[in-house]
């Protein structure tokens, strides 16, 4: 038992609490913390090999605020600190510059006690991409957990550990492409056309690391249910939920797929004018911005972590060009139509800081289909990163 995500977001005393009343032991996914300081050399240490060896393991809590008698939580007592938001802003920089790769997925929250005291929790997902080093000064070790608590690393185990993050990625991997197969040989519940068609894969990293299910019954209660998907038809189905637009003599164009790992697939084959072979020069780039945070608010809501990985694959696009503006003549020298029936494109990975930029972590996206269209990147960029189309 240990505190979870959802938990986290809206901590109590009372979820403290049943930790000490349980008697709930420190070990592989808690430690107990009497109080805080991220002071010194040596405390900034402790505190990043703690952080590590939870994403290294199986992810767990680090709890400060309460003291332990061997290993057994006795008393909330809180500790004192000047000014509690400050001192979650140095953990997290400590987290971000100080652990590599950095580890991501982490939420810090705090409860006040009647004495004017902070319990303070941190919630540490398990890493997607292990092995994290703590590297500060000439300081550079590798650690993880085992029912003890925090140890670190030899060489045997960081060899086991970069082997299964391997395994991961080319687990994900192998996913997209074999929904890309199906896609291809019409293997679906609903009828598609031949026309062009965008589809992205959303995977939370946390579920392709463990068993995760998630509660499908959970869509019944949700209110993105209407606000994202209207009145779209949708099927329980063996891989999770299907929303579609499918009717009776007509073509799906537009499908959203729950997976109950989790993980999202949409399909939109609306992104094109079919008269003139042409993709609108901005309908393909709008979508992704657009849309890929209202699905990462589903992926929330079904109590999944950040990070994740997102893929674009493009089908069916032979022939066509991308539609500039009229102006555009200088572009419009290179603008070819695309050679290639069906374009890959190499996947990206994000976190809530890319969040804060979102078009400029999706780039890496756009610039691989401009570039088959004979232009040397996304036009839709100033040199500050910023994107730049309005309306």
């Amino acid at each position: 038992m240990y505190i979870s995500l959802n938990e986290i977001k809206t901590l109590t005393l009372d979820t403290v609490k049943r930790l000490v009343d349980s008697k709930i032991p420190e070990g592989k996914l808690i430690d107990y913390k009497e109080s805080l300081s991220v002071f010194t050399s040596d405390e900034k240490k402790e505190f990043l090999a703690d952080v590590s060896s939870f994403a290294n393991a199986e992810g767990g809590n680090l709890i400060y605020g309460v003291k332990e008698v061997d290993g057994i939580p006795t008393d909330i007592c809180g500790f004192k600190v000047d000014s509690i938001d400050a001192e979650i802003l140095k953990l997290e920089n400590l987290i971000r510059d100080c652990t590599d790769p950095r580890v991501q997925g982490t939420l810090i929250n705090y409860i006040t006690l009647d004495n004017g005291q902070f319990v303070l929790v941190i919630y540490i997902p398990k890493s997607f991409n292990p092995p994290h080093v703590v590297k500060i000064g000439n300081h550079w070790k590798f650690y993880s957990r085992n029912s003890k608590g925090k140890y670190q690393l030899d060489v045997s185990e960081l060899k086991s550990i970069i082997s299964l993050s391997s395994n991961v990625q080319e687990r994900i991997r192998d996913f997209r492409l074999e929904r890309i197969s199906r896609i291809k040989n019409r293997d679906l519940q609903i009828p598609i056309s031949d026309e062009p068609k965008f589809i992205y894969h959303i995977v939370p990293l946390v579920s392709s690391t463990s068993n995760t299910v998630v509660d499908l019954a959970k869509f019944e209660r949700a209110n993105f249910k209407y606000e994202l998907f209207y009145n779209l038809p949708k099927i329980y189905n063996y891989e999770g939920i299907l929303i579609h637009n499918h009717q009776e003599g007509y073509n799906a164009d537009l499908y959203v797929q729950i997976f109950r790992s989790g993980a999202i697939e949409v399909y939109a084959s609306y992104l094109h004018n079919r008269d003139k072979q042409l993709v609108p020069r901005n309908s393909f780039e709008k979508e992704l911005i657009e849309q890929i945070p209202n699905y990462i608010s589903v992926i929330k809501y079904f109590e999944l972590t950040m990070p994740l990985v997102i893929f674009l694959t493009v089908l069916d696009i032979k022939g066509y060009k991308i539609g500039l503006y009229e102006y555009e003549n200088m572009r419009e020298m290179y603008n070819r139509p695309f050679t290639l029936n069906d374009l890959l494109l190499p996947e990206v990975y994000i976190d809530d800081a890319a969040l804060t930029n979102l078009p400029l972590a999706l780039k890496p996206l756009f610039d691989p289909i401009w570039n088959a269209a004979g232009h040397p990147q996304s036009p839709n960029f100033n040199t500050s990163g910023e994107w730049t189309v309005k309306g």
